[in-house]
């Protein structure tokens, strides 16, 4: 198999800055978390500028990762997340919800394909 050239990004393109966020769940809420996330949590990052790249649920339902990204660098990035996590709408989404995530890894990344 012969590798394939990496495309060169444009010089004018936009800065983009990766997320990685990567959860210890509870398997029996597994799929209730990916119902809450993919009906209520991304639409409302979305329309906060953020885009969700892909989402991953491991073979035995006890840890999702996902990647979100968003225009900018990691300064604007980490900004724009405050300014979701300190809003009274994801106050509001998560209200009653159980605990659905253990614990959380969270680290920028850098795609390479």
């Amino acid at each position: 198999m012969v590798a394939q050239p990496e495309t060169p990004r444009p010089a004018d393109a936009a800065e983009r800055t990766t997320y990685m966020r990567r959860y210890a769940l509870d398997p029996a809420l597994a799929e209730e978390f990916v119902s809450f996330l993919t009906k209520q949590v991304i639409p409302a990052r979305e329309e906060r500028g953020f885009t969700v790249e892909s989402i991953w649920l491991s073979d035995g339902k006890d840890e999702l990762t996902w990647f979100v990204s968003r225009p900018g660098d990691r300064e604007e990035f980490a900004q724009a997340e405050q300014a979701w996590e300190e809003s009274d709408e994801r106050a509001e989404i998560f209200a009653g919800a159980p605990a659905y995530v253990k614990a959380k890894d969270l680290r920028p990344v850098t795609r390479l394909r």
